[in-house]
């Protein structure tokens, strides 16, 4: 199978999965923590890219995927989704908005309370379930490449790049539902990054749902390959409950999981920047008459 990025065909293996015997949804969580564990990670010898070959096809375990932690947590998610709106306010204040791989809708429903005329899209079916009951307009299924009924002013791809085989593709089909004024914001972890590269492949974003891995380099050539340009690219912070940052720093540190903390320090809503994600807003890199 060729590079995913720039289509070379000489990739090498680096390192040996850790494959189950039976891959399932569960292992597709946006919460799991099974930290360290991929499958066979192949590296491009022309860009540089790293990439699952083998797990190419993973739509039908994401459309059954379910996540219930994934709603426990949605406080430190709504706030992350209010941080990421202040960043694209500065490009774009108002307009038509659409996430794609919207989860529950928690995105779509901070836009909505901001006045953007936002809605998104999912495959998980039981997280698409969960916006529906929330009464947000959050479609099922992945982006495709029939025409819109009209153009978004702004579209967000908030740590999903990493999970598909396509990404180029992906990318093309943001560019073709894009306003020709519009932009995208596209978020993904750096796996060139100083704490990627201090923890090796025991990296929090070495995980059986992470199929691609870009650094800065071969993030901005996917862009440029899907004929978009960056305006802007920054590193984003993430929000976590104390509790849940317990969780998953006792992976590393079991021992920290016993400590006797009031339960009012646990659900305190943390702020967290370890310089491990690449944030880029971008525009079209052209526009033609037929568009």
């Amino acid at each position: 199978m060729p590079c995913w990025i720039c289509r070379g065909e000489d990739l090498t293996l680096v390192r040996k999965g850790t494959r189950l015997e039976d891959l399932a949804a569960a292992n597709f969580r946006v919460t799991d923590a099974d930290y360290g564990r991929t499958g066979d990670i192949f590296r491009c010898q022309s860009c540089g890219f790293y990439q699952c070959s083998d797990f190419a096809d993973v739509l039908q375990l994401y459309e059954k995927m379910d996540d219930l932690t994934y709603e426990e947590t949605s406080s430190a998610r709504s706030l992350q989704a209010r941080k990421t709106l202040s960043t694209i306010g500065k490009f774009r204040a108002s307009g038509r908005l659409l996430d794609v791989g919207a989860g529950s809708g928690i995105l779509v429903g901070e836009a909505i309370k901001q006045g953007y005329q936002a809605e998104g899209i999912e495959p998980s079916k039981y997280l698409q379930s969960m916006a529906k009951k929330k009464d947000l307009p959050v479609c099922l299924g992945v982006l495709s490449e029939k025409e819109p009924e009209a153009k978004y002013d702004i579209v967000t791809l908030i740590d999903v790049i990493e999970h598909v085989s396509n990404p180029v593709e992906l990318l093309s089909r943001i560019r073709h539902v894009l306003h020709p004024q519009g932009v995208a914001v596209v978020v993904t972890p750096d796996v060139g990054s100083f704490a990627a590269r201090l923890l090796g492949w025991k990296w929090w974003h070495f995980r059986y749902a992470h199929i691609g891995y870009f650094d800065r380099k071969t993030f901005l050539l996917a862009i440029k390959n899907a004929g978009l340009r960056p305006i802007h690219v920054s590193r984003p912070t993430w929000y976590f409950s104390c509790d849940y940052l317990i969780e998953r720093l006792a992976t590393y540190i079991p021992t920290i999981a016993k400590l006797p903390l009031p339960s009012f320090i646990r659900n305190l809503i943390i702020p967290l920047n370890l310089f491990d994600s690449i944030l880029v807003v971008c525009g079209r890199r052209e526009a033609t008459s037929e568009e």
